[in-house]
């Protein structure tokens, strides 16, 4: 089988170094960042456990759909569409349902105490996009890729989709200047993403690959953001731990005393 889940995981990780590669280019970058900067060692253990978990479940992942099969249940692997049109109905539902659970992440409280985590970068880059704690992975990621599966999509089809969204969600917290607002009107773009990531802006822009879903649910901004913003949890940008050992116990220390998300009423220039 040509298109995997492995196949996934080298693609992103080749994509990951590409993106590293480039914002090493001085004129490219959002903002000066050395590549090892600081927290470099908690973002790589973050990612080694985002990998833990694919290796872990893709095996289960890729049988669910010859499970069902067996079932005699009806799904898409009868219809006889095209892989590329197979592809991008995967990326549509595989979006939508992490956009749902990227909403639900910031609005039940003990998911945001999660969610928190990945909002505790400090700066963005290549490596931001795994800094999530193991449970948010098993929440947002795993139960997505399965109701793919289940429906009936090919495994050739649920990797390519995989690659095309992670494409977007590393370029999307990526530390590159891109002029890309010609894409917004359906695309999220890195100058999107990176308002989620301030603290006053961090209740819009959920979307990781369309920018359709933000805009049906009122949550869609654009602005531009100052290289020199200060990123981080809302409230507690300073102050939130900064270690892997610290992040995977932080959710369980409780809620703080007072919820420090906000929103504004920014508008679309």
């Amino acid at each position: 089988m040509m298109f995997d889940l492995r196949f996934a995981a080298i693609a992103i990780l080749g994509i990951y170094g590409l993106v590293a590669c480039l914002e090493r280019v001085p004129t490219l970058q959002f903002r000066g960042s050395r590549f090892f900067r600081p927290h470099f060692l908690t973002d790589v253990g973050w990612y080694l456990s985002a990998a833990a978990i694919t290796i872990a479940f893709g095996p289960l992942l890729e049988r669910l759909s010859d499970a069902i099969e067996s079932l005699g249940i009806p799904t898409l692997a009868s219809a006889d569409l095209p892989l590329w049109g197979m592809v991008i109905l995967a990326v549509a539902l595989h979006d939508l349902g992490a956009f749902v659970c990227h909403v639900m992440l910031h609005r039940v409280g003990w998911l945001w105490r999660l969610h928190k985590v990945h909002h505790s970068s400090r700066v963005l880059d290549w490596l931001a996009t795994t800094r999530a704690h193991v449970a948010e992975h098993l929440f947002r990621n795993i139960p997505t890729q399965a109701v793919l599966f289940a429906i009936g999509f090919s495994t050739e089809a649920v990797a390519l989709a995989l690659v095309v969204y992670a494409a977007f969600a590393t370029i999307g917290h990526s530390n590159l200047r891109l002029d890309l607002g010609f894409l917004e009107p359906l695309f999220i773009t890195p100058r999107l993403h990176r308002l989620h990531h301030v603290p006053a802006t961090t209740e819009k822009n959920y979307g990781t690959v369309l920018s359709l879903w933000d805009r049906l649910g009122g949550s869609l901004v654009a602005a531009e953001t100052n290289p020199e913003e200060r990123l981080g949890v809302p409230g507690e940008e300073e102050t939130y731990p900064q270690t892997w050992w610290q992040q995977l116990r932080q959710p369980l220390r409780g809620a703080p005393p007072t919820d420090h998300r906000t929103s504004t009423s920014l508008v679309r220039p």
